[in-house]
């Protein structure tokens, strides 16, 4: 039983001390589901994480705004390739981050037409 302790602990410094994601808690996420993180790659790109490892959100977004801001059911995410898109609160991409931020600001109700309202 010791002998498993001891491996549990040099495990457990072992991934914090080489670890490539750091965890940022954030209200508008939490009050989706109290277990989920938003994290950072040491890419610089974002995701969204179950506190137990499960990965919700690939991290594959430059930016995840916060839940609320447009519809109070989706976050606009922000690709690589700076287009933008939106994500629901199971984490799925529901309008696809292929537009300009400027046609999702003037043309945000037809997205969410053509998209969810289908």
């Amino acid at each position: 039983m010791k002998t498993k302790l001891i491996i549990l602990f040099f495990l457990s410094i072992s991934y914090s001390m080489f670890a490539q994601v750091k965890t940022i808690k954030r209200k508008d996420i939490t009050d989706i589901h109290k277990d989920w993180v938003l994290i950072k790659t040491i890419s610089g790109t974002y995701g969204i994480m179950s506190q137990n490892g499960k990965m919700i959100v690939q991290p594959t977004y430059a930016k995840i705004d916060r839940f609320g801001v447009f519809n109070k059911n989706m976050a606009l995410v922000k690709s690589v390739s700076d287009t933008y898109g939106f994500i629901d609160t199971s984490g799925k991409e529901v309008i696809p981050a292929q537009y300009a931020l400027e046609e999702i600001k003037t043309e945000f109700p037809s997205l969410y037409k053509k998209y969810i309202s289908k």
